[in-house]
């Protein structure tokens, strides 16, 4: 299947059926620049076990050990959140230092009181600090687990689990940069009810602020849509794309039949202020992203009756159009923008073939080693997979700056889902 079908699929799989993080890679927000050391933490699962490494140390340790699904490392660095299950479900979320003690479960069956594990599954997990974060869980249905859309808030310190927002009254997590809101977008159905983008302060003292309503979009299966938000740098505003209802099933209309996707700001203090900013003809596989400072967008094109696709470069209301990348299904992807840059990385031609571009640029190569899975923690520093030496089986986890030569951290069977945070740490 061509990677633009791929990267769908495994976008609502992340969501669906492994509970991972889909909210704006919170992990991989740059910290600002500082006079004190940065100090890189990774954790990943290994054979269903949680193991931390820290820059400046030789060799990793194992922190929590069985059934570990996905980790979440904390903004400073001393804590990891993780989901574990049976068989890779993530029916519950613990909580565990770096060091490998005071290892916790914060949910799972009876907290919060409606959890059930086995009958339910974790959602997104999102950091708001040191000590809070926020999450929402999935209920078993057919053919697959399903979103609850609600809101809880988990403090790790006491160990309480709050409900904010009751089942379709939330949904998808995002939290403003200076994390005075959060954003939560509910998917709508199909058909028979609206989806809605929203904002609520963190600790709901105030009645949630509904931003816009959009028509439930078609996603072709039975994973439901949801369209991505992307904060303003000062949080006045978010961005969101929203396709017409019907865009999957016009993926290969002519170019001038493909139903516009609208372009909407989504003011937060002035909500009937909200904008229609501009409208693209994207497909389905490759709606618009925003660079983190909201000055740049990339989406793609498919050629009318073809397996060709293009992707495109655009300022912020999708105009000044300039094409950057075309090929066929299976050897392109759509960019992802680098945190706090106007730069992005995607892969081309072959699977672990990734390069890095920028408007009027010409594209270089990531690294010159094979690229897995790279995940950005500041402007220039990544952390990635790569297949082992010939002579060792499995892959190894690495990390680079752009120019540089890479580092080891460790290596696994296969390529593992990690998370990773450059922490600055006081001198």
């Amino acid at each position: 299947m061509m990677i633009l079908l791929r990267w769908w699929w495994w976008c609502g799989l992340v969501l669906f059926l492994s509970g991972c993080n889909l909210s704006e890679t919170p992990s991989q927000t740059p910290l600002p620049a500082a006079a004190n050391t940065p100090k890189l933490v990774v954790a990943w699962v290994e054979a269903g076990n949680l193991m931390v490494w820290q820059q400046g140390e030789t060799l990793p340790r194992r922190v929590a050990s069985g059934g570990v699904v996905r980790p979440y490392i904390a903004p400073d660095g001393q804590q990891v959140a993780f989901t574990r299950g049976p068989n890779g479900a993530p029916d519950s979320l613990w909580m565990v230092d770096i060091n490998g003690t005071a290892e916790q479960k914060l949910v799972g069956d009876g907290s919060p009181s409606r959890y059930r594990e086995g009958q339910m599954q974790i959602g997104d997990v999102v950091w708001y600090d040191n000590t809070i974060l926020y999450l929402n869980t999935l209920a078993q249905a057919t053919p697959a687990f399903k979103p609850v859309n609600e809101l809880y808030r988990a403090n790790t310190r006491t160990r309480e689990v709050a409900l904010l927002l009751n089942p379709g009254e939330g949904g998808r997590i995002s939290i403003s940069p200076d994390k005075q809101q959060i954003a939560v977008v509910y998917h709508g159905t199909y058909g028979r009810q609206d989806g809605r983008i929203r904002v609520i302060d963190p600790l709901a003292q105030s009645d949630p602020v509904d931003l816009l309503y959009f028509i439930g979009v078609a996603s072709g299966s039975h994973l439901a849509f949801y369209p991505e938000v992307y904060w303003l740098p000062d949080s006045s505003a978010v961005l969101a794309a929203i396709p017409d209802a019907d865009l999957i099933y016009s993926d290969t209309a002519a170019a001038d039949e493909v139903p516009l996707t609208r372009l909407w700001r989504l003011p937060v203090a002035t909500p009937s202020d909200r904008e229609l900013i501009g409208s693209v003809r994207a497909s389905f596989f490759g709606l618009p992203r925003w660079s983190n400072d909201a000055s740049q967008m990339t989406y793609v094109q498919r050629q009318p009756g073809t397996n060709d696709f293009t992707v495109l470069l655009a300022n912020t209301s999708g105009e000044a159009t300039t094409p950057y990348l075309s090929g066929e299904a299976g050897t392109l992807e759509q960019p992802t923008w680098i945190p706090a840059s106007t730069q992005f990385f995607y892969t081309l031609s072959n699977a672990g073939s990734v390069y890095r571009g920028a408007l009027d640029t010409d594209a270089t190569p990531l690294s010159p080693e094979v690229v897995f899975t790279p995940l950005f923690v500041s402007t220039d520093m990544f952390v990635f997979a790569t297949p082992a030496a010939v002579a060792a089986d499995g892959v190894q986890l690495r990390y680079a700056r752009l120019g540089e030569a890479s580092q080891p951290i460790g290596s696994t069977p296969k390529i593992p889902l990690f998370d990773a945070r450059l922490i600055i740490e006081s001198s």
